[in-house]
């Protein structure tokens, strides 16, 4: 190969190697071609010999300047020379992050990474630094000091952990419901409009598929501030819901998108509402499925569901209800869907278990969502 037919294209590679190639080695070939000495380049350039043996080494940069000077002395086109150099020095910030990533490779074994996989989240690629790229792409960093970042205040770590807990999953879950609600166009945060939204969402209740009222539950938390998400659960999650900021002026309530009785799924929303109304701003409350430790302001959030969909002033009603009739006939005046009378009344004992049951809501999902 001559100087004159030197093209790029035979200096691109397929692959991401794991070394780097200075200019300077295709500048030796270009002088063995040429039978030029580093002396006899220097001379042709008015460089000095120190700085071509830098060139060749990949010490000093090669600058536009340089290129020309090396196209009328090697006859190779001052674009090679720029190309080779912009590469050169890609690929050793590359291989720096690569050094810097597999410092951090640890971070992967903490991960649900096959659930991630199922998602669609990541890929199955097994290789570990391209693995971790992804991962870092899943929770929107670039590079491991956004991960640094992102541990102390984004969604993979933006949670009180527990002992027992899965903070790898519980993080990808966050993130999975703060994609959700990239979707969802929110006005800014408004407390008063919010309240008018919970009145709203408790008149929902009486609808029946969730495909009735889910959309417009969405938009009424919206028109408030408050994006609504169901992301689905990941195994190892230990969340019934969770309510946070992802931005100034823009709350999130989350919920898993699971199948179980529609009741439960309204006191976790009115429960996950109470948090953002109690402490605005507030970084991240954690419904925890098993209420371990459970600390005052989840009592408080608990008591505002509870007294949100049957007030105060009708529990006292709960003790005479003695059948399924009776229950119906109850939630009639309060204007609640029967299923919430049912899980009230199982969940304080008045009722034992299942009994009531045909009344709950099975909440069967069948509602389109936002692809992760």
């Amino acid at each position: 190969m001559t100087t004159e037919n030197l093209d790029l294209s035979e200096m691109v590679w397929g692959f991401e190697p794991n070394y780097v190639v200075p200019p300077g080695w295709t500048l030796e070939d270009a002088l063995r071609e040429n039978g030029l000495s580093p002396e006899d380049l220097a001379r042709r350039t008015g460089m000095s010999v120190a700085h071509v043996r830098r060139l060749l080494t990949g010490e000093a940069p090669l600058t536009y300047v340089t290129a020309v000077k090396l196209e009328a002395a090697t006859g190779a086109a001052a674009g090679l020379w720029n190309d080779l150099e912009r590469g050169y020095r890609t690929d050793l910030v590359r291989l720096a992050e690569e050094e810097r990533l597999s410092r951090n490779l640890g971070l992967l074994d903490n991960l649900p990474i096959d659930e991630m996989i199922a998602m669609g989240v990541v890929t199955t690629l097994d290789e570990p630094i391209r693995r971790l790229r992804e991962v870092m792409d899943f929770f929107g960093v670039e590079d491991v000091a956004g991960w640094e970042q992102a541990r102390s205040r984004g969604p993979a770590a933006r949670f009180r952990g527990r002992p027992g807990s899965d903070a790898g999953a519980l993080a990808v879950w966050l993130r999975l419901g703060e994609m959700e609600a990239e979707h969802i166009p929110c006005q800014p945060w408004n407390p008063e409009r919010f309240r008018e939204t919970l009145n709203a969402a408790r008149s929902l209740t009486v609808r029946g598929h969730p495909g009735t009222w889910y959309p417009q539950l969405v938009e009424e938390c919206a028109r408030a501030g408050a994006a609504l998400a169901t992301a689905p659960p990941v195994a190892g999650a230990p969340a019934r819901g969770a309510s946070w900021w992802p931005a100034p002026g823009r709350a999130l309530i989350q919920l898993p998108l699971r199948n179980e009785w529609s009741d439960v799924f309204w006191f976790s929303f009115f429960h996950e509402a109470a948090h953002l109304l109690e402490k605005p701003r507030q970084p991240l409350y954690v419904n925890y499925q098993d209420r371990r430790d459970q600390d005052r302001s989840e009592e408080r959030a608990d008591a505002f569901a509870r007294d949100f969909l049957i007030p105060p002033r009708y529990a006292q009603r709960l003790e005479g209800l003695r059948t399924p009739d009776h229950a119906q006939e109850f939630a009639g005046d309060l204007g609640v869907h029967p299923g919430i009378v049912v899980g009230r009344l199982q969940h304080d004992q008045i009722w034992p278990p299942g009994r009531g049951d045909r009344l709950r809501q099975p909440l069967e999902w069948a509602i389109p969502h936002p692809a992760p």
